[in-house]
């Protein structure tokens, strides 16, 4: 049942219509829920008997996102847009446009998260390009459908671990998806990293700039080899489709599988004692880790200058389940 009264719509301006709603989560998890494509898949879900086949997100200032829906006769609907500000947990400014012709021309959505005593309260505010545009969008059922949205994303909030920053979150089990990748590869010595990470990211973006693809998840790191003083690794983006190979940018393939997850909130510094703590876990539930381990960095100073809103994702492929099960 929809709880249509947690959630209050109004029109501030001839043009825009805002909404608003308290939840009982820490906005950091709010935040979460509207920038990580495996959480947006479970609340977004629009009407009974909806999909979401397609959520992905590249969170930077300038990079893009796109939602594909699918009801169950195969009617599809389907928007896009570019990030014009992040301010991770506080604030999201994002352009909209829809693939069918409801409403349209280009809109611009704001979401901005307000914490007080561990409640979050969302405000999302639509501006639009006219007033007829705004006004064919209110005779959607606008209110009732974000309303259901938002009980969705009460229930998800309400199931997720309290994460504190500097702390891994976590560690689970994950099913890893194949995907596609375009990467970078690097065998250097450890002091050439940093250089070597800069580098090779203005590679990356020039080379699918000039392919014409998109990035559809954050950037990552693949550590395959690492010694004490050369570190064996790439570095790159997943993609749609594979890429055409240009220069030392070449495609690639992320493999599907299971894996060990954590979740470190913080500075890079944090990272040692992060895996440190991952792999204890690993070999405490009897499982075997892969020689290799991925690192994602779902918000980082490309997002925001505040260390402690940065998010980066731990991933170790496991080779298999040791432990029995009774």
């Amino acid at each position: 049942m929809t709880n249509a009264q947690a959630l209050t719509l109004t029109t501030p301006s001839e043009r825009e219509v805002a909404l608003t709603r308290v939840f009982a989560a820490p906005r950091h998890l709010v935040f979460d829920a509207f920038t990580r494509p495996e959480l947006l898949r479970r609340w977004l879900l629009g009407p009974p008997g909806w999909s979401m086949p397609v959520c992905e997100i590249d969170l930077r200032v300038g990079g893009a996102y796109r939602y594909l829906w699918r009801d169950a006769d195969g009617t599809e609907m389907g928007v896009r847009g570019e990030y014009r500000e992040i301010a991770p947990p506080e604030r999201i400014v994002a352009t909209e446009r829809f693939d069918q012709a409801w409403y349209p021309g280009e809109a611009r959505t704001t979401i901005e998260l307000v914490e007080r005593e561990g409640d979050t309260t969302l405000t999302l505010t639509v501006l639009y390009e006219s007033r007829e545009a705004r006004d064919t969008a209110l005779r959607t059922d606008m209110e009732k459908g974000v309303a259901a949205s938002y009980d969705r994303l009460e229930e998800l909030l309400a199931s997720s671990p309290r994460e504190e920053t500097g702390s891994p979150s976590g560690p689970r089990i994950v099913q890893m998806a194949a995907r596609s990748i375009a990467v970078r590869r690097f065998t250097i010595p450890r002091r050439e990293i940093r250089s070597a990470m800069g580098t090779g990211r203005r590679e990356l973006m020039e080379a699918l700039a000039a392919q014409g693809v998109a990035p559809t998840g954050p950037w990552f790191s693949h550590h395959l080899r690492m010694a004490p003083e050369i570190f064996d690794f790439e570095i790159g983006w997943p993609v749609a489709a594979p890429i055409a190979a240009a220069g030392r940018v070449l495609p690639g393939h992320w493999p599907s599988g299971i894996a060990a997850q954590a979740v470190l909130r913080g500075d890079y510094e944090g990272l040692g004692s992060a895996w440190s703590e991952l792999n204890q876990w690993i070999a405490a539930e009897g499982h075997t880790p892969a020689p290799d381990f991925w690192e994602s960095y779902a918000v980082g100073p490309e997002a925001t200058a505040d260390p402690a809103a940065w998010r980066t994702e731990l991933i170790r492929p496991l080779i298999r389940q040791a432990r029995a099960q009774a």
